[in-house]
């Protein structure tokens, strides 16, 4: 009589096992297809907020340029008048000298 029981039993648990790992498998597949779906919208969130960042940004990046660029050419004035005033001192200097 266990010898007819066995096989029985072990037949239902796999069938059992089949339908329950069967059921866990669809359960999966639907995670990872919410999950997808859930990807797909916070990198379109991050795209635009990104793309904003950088709209407010930009001007930021201009000024920056521009005030870098003005003090360059504030040092090239300030040189050419270093420059124009050492020759003036000089000529002065020269003046002086002539004058005595």
């Amino acid at each position: 009589m266990t010898n007819e029981i066995l096989p029985i039993v072990l037949v239902v648990c796999l069938v059992v096992l089949t339908i329950v790992l069967v059921v866990v498998a669809i359960n999966l597949i639907g995670v990872l297809v919410e999950s997808k779906k859930v990807l797909k919208k916070a990198n379109a969130t991050i795209d635009t907020t990104q793309e904003k960042i950088t709209g407010i940004l930009n001007p930021f990046h201009s000024l920056s340029s521009f005030v870098t660029n003005f003090t360059a050419g504030l040092k090239v004035a300030e040189g050419f008048m270093s420059f124009a005033n050492k020759d003036k001192k000089d000529k002065d200097k020269d003046d002086e000298k002539d004058g005595e």
